[in-house]
């Protein structure tokens, strides 16, 4: 029994001609001449060795070298978003770029900004949110407590305790005069009633 013989050839991808390695031809059964059988999106030609940030491409029956960025990190200088490079992008084509951008950024030309204005929107809300879940928490434990009072059923402990809740939710609504307002620490907020 004759041994099949095989050739290698160089596979690509079918879209983008990305090389993708090596893959075998088998030789032609039926033909006496040697044909080779090579798989679909594959070819004979080998291709250019690819340096940093290129890949090769096999498009119209020839390899190119082409600029391939895929593998950095790249932020929109728009969005201050990541953007997912494709083959052949460069930054310059996609307004990115390699440097990362810091919470409420802006580009300014060459580098990133904080844009202060976005950034105390930003504290500010998620302050005010914080704000409305602990005066919501502690309304829910006052109201009982109210209703004991106004039926006339309250102990001396449960009226302590309202007088307490009462004055917590009292100092709650002043912090957004505080000057460290919206940057506080967990020192800053006032203590549960015990």
């Amino acid at each position: 029994m004759q041994e099949r013989k095989q050739k290698t050839v160089y596979a690509y991808h079918p879209e983008t001609g990305e090389y993708l390695g090596t893959t075998t031809a088998d030789l032609s059964p039926l033909d006496v001449e040697e044909t080779w059988l090579i798989p679909a999106n594959a070819t004979e030609q080998e291709p250019p060795q690819a340096g940093d940030k290129q890949a090769a491409v096999y498009r119209d029956g020839g390899w190119l070298l082409v600029v391939d960025f895929r593998a950095l990190k790249l932020w929109s200088k728009a969005s201050a978003q990541p953007v997912t490079a494709r083959i052949g992008d460069t930054p310059d084509s996609l307004q990115a770029t390699e440097l990362e951008p810091p919470p409420f950024a802006v580009w300014n030309k060459k580098a990133w900004k904080v844009d202060v204005e976005a950034q105390r929107a930003a504290l500010t809300a998620q302050a005010q949110q914080e704000l409305q879940q602990r005066l919501a928490a502690a309304y829910a434990q006052r109201r009982p407590l109210e209703d004991a009072q106004e039926l006339g059923l309250a102990m001396a402990q449960e009226q302590g305790l309202l007088t307490a809740w009462k004055r917590y939710c009292v100092e709650l609504s002043r912090l957004p005069q505080q000057a460290a307002w919206p940057r506080l620490a967990e020192a800053d907020w006032p203590k549960l009633p015990a």
